[in-house]
């Protein structure tokens, strides 16, 4: 197959949970069918992330998206009733390079990831399948979202927002197939009434996150995320203010560590003797395998996190709400250790730290069962056998 990607920002480096999506799966279709990626680029250090691609043989072009240019964009908001993002990456200019490119060169497959892009499928100048990757239900997101944010400016502009990714969403029956990562988000699209979903699972490069015998720092706890994100931020402060204090009554030894990319102040300010904020770290990997008990106390979001994908196949056992693991099939949340209160999490902790050598078997398991069924090249293999029969 020729596919042709079309993505809201060059998906390198990998570090937030969408950008790892769109890569690992642009990864998995290069091995055997003709890729070509078209992404925004917002400055000049974005472009130096295309070097990354060519590394790999895959083409990439590029469409200068200036903020000036979005801001104006954003005024057409008091005349028009579609979501904020959507306005921002309005250009005229990709548009006139997807009809050109797709006009020019036969491609079997044009992909848009995330519905930032869904706004220019009536670009495609040819037959090809037009796919679109929501990834996540993002109204759903934020519906559980204004669950927990209180009375202000920001559960306004929220409130508005919801209501706008509402409606737009419906741009998915515009595509021949539309794929979400977890049966959640698929059943809550389809109630809408959007038609032709598919679950497309998040995959995970095994060759990198496999089993390795290791000895962890006791009592070491980690999450990691993009602590920018909504859920992340608050998933954080829930942890720290109302389940680790109940961790350290068992266990004061207990260390917390905060992995990821930009901090706020408010989780800065967390920092103690025992809780321990590292901001972006090179290698995630190593911080997993440092770590005793990986965590995911999120209350709300939609999906499927990389963080519970990556800790399993790496063997770290995982605490974490039943909404976060909600999208997995039984053969991956049975690996994990849910609570939904912070007595249970405390709980759950506690007791991996008390029996860890009776875990180590358990998470060797957890390990297989990823690489069995969330392999990378074995999940996209799904995918392009779909694709295949949809274009023939």
């Amino acid at each position: 197959m020729k596919i042709l990607f079309v993505t809201s920002r060059i998906p390198y480096p990998p570090n937030r949970g969408d950008k790892l999506r769109i890569y690992n799966v642009i990864k998995g279709f290069s091995e055997n069918n003709v890729v070509k990626v078209l992404s925004f680029v917002k400055n000049q250090t974005d472009k130096k992330y295309l070097e990354e691609f060519k590394k790999e043989g895959i083409q990439i072009e590029t469409v200068y998206i200036s903020k000036l240019r979005s801001l104006i964009n954003l005024f057409s908001v008091f005349f028009s009733y579609e979501p904020f993002q959507v306005l921002y990456y309005r250009s005229k200019k990709m548009r006139d390079k997807i009809s050109q490119i797709t006009s020019t060169e036969k491609y079997d497959v044009v992909y848009f990831h995330l519905f930032l892009t869904a706004q220019y499928h009536n670009a495609v100048s040819n037959n090809a399948l037009k796919i679109l990757d929501f990834t996540d239900a993002a109204s759903l997101y934020l519906k559980r979202y204004l669950e927990f944010t209180r009375f202000g400016l920001s559960k306004i502009y929220f409130t508005l927002d919801f209501k706008r990714i509402f409606q737009y969403e419906q741009i998915a029956n515009n595509f021949d197939t539309t794929f979400v990562c977890s049966p959640v988000d698929k059943k809550y699209l389809e109630e809408k009434g959007i038609r032709n979903i598919q679950v497309f699972v998040n995959g995970i490069d095994t060759s990198k996150f496999k089993y390795e015998e290791k000895q962890p720092e006791k009592y070491r706890i980690i999450f990691t995320g993009n602590l920018p994100y909504f859920p992340n931020q608050d998933a954080v402060l829930y942890f720290v203010k109302e389940i680790f204090p109940l961790v350290l009554l068992k266990n004061s030894n207990a260390k917390f560590y905060i992995v990821g990319q930009n901090p706020s102040k408010e989780i800065l300010s967390l920092q103690s003797n025992n809780v321990i904020v590292t901001g972006f770290v090179e290698d995630i990997k190593r911080e997993y395998l440092r770590s005793a008990v990986n965590i995911a106390p999120v209350r709300f979001g939609a999906g499927t996190p990389n963080k519970i994908i990556e800790a399993l196949a790496l063997g770290i056992p995982t605490v974490a709400t039943s909404l976060t693991v909600s999208g997995f099939d039984y053969e991956i949340q049975k690996y994990i250790s849910i609570a939904d209160t912070p007595e249970m999490f405390a709980e759950k902790i506690i007791e991996i730290f008390n029996i860890e050598i009776e875990y180590k078997e358990r998470m060797k398991e957890a390990s297989e069962a990823i690489v069995k069924l969330l392999d990378r090249r074995i999940v996209v293999g799904r995918i392009e056998k779909f694709l295949t029969e949809k274009i023939h």
